[in-house]
């Protein structure tokens, strides 16, 4: 008994000593210039002009993500409506509608802002048709919370 009475207080001065001999580490950061930012996001071209749209072949080992970045990085726009949106308007270029595998030598139409708009709020373009040749339309919808 008189040695655990002796052993306790040991290990728990031992413990507490080497807490307070452990450093602190304080991560600062330079405060950002956000700025620059918003005028990179606002002067893409998909957000300047939100009926701008393109078309674009596709390569071998060319991925869906490859293609986002290269047209859609850096406009601000979320990445998953805009990866629905293509391959919602571009089913022939994917397999099953996955975009996951990507048909090389294909050409897709890449949406604009009001195209991608319309597919996720299920509304029609005066201008553009989203029927495909089946008579059916092209919509995207969302189920869930």
């Amino acid at each position: 008994m008189r040695y655990l009475t002796f052993v306790i207080p040991c290990l728990f001065g031992i413990a507490m000593n080497a807490a307070i001999a452990e450093p602190i580490v304080v991560l600062t950061y330079a405060a950002r210039d956000n700025g620059a930012v918003e005028d990179a996001a606002s002067s893409h071209p998909f957000r300047m002009d939100p009926d701008y749209s393109e078309m674009h072949e596709v390569v071998q080992d060319e991925t869906l993500g490859h293609i986002m970045n290269a047209y859609y990085g850096g406009s601000g726009m979320n990445m998953k409506f805009v990866e629905m949106a293509i391959v919602q308007m571009n089913r022939h270029a994917f397999v099953r509608g996955n975009p996951n595998f990507l048909y090389a030598k294909k050409t897709i139409r890449l949406p604009s802002l009001n195209q991608i708009k319309a597919l996720a709020t299920g509304t029609k373009l005066e201008n553009s048709s989203s029927e495909g040749s089946s008579g059916r339309t092209n919509e995207i919808y969302f189920f869930g919370g």
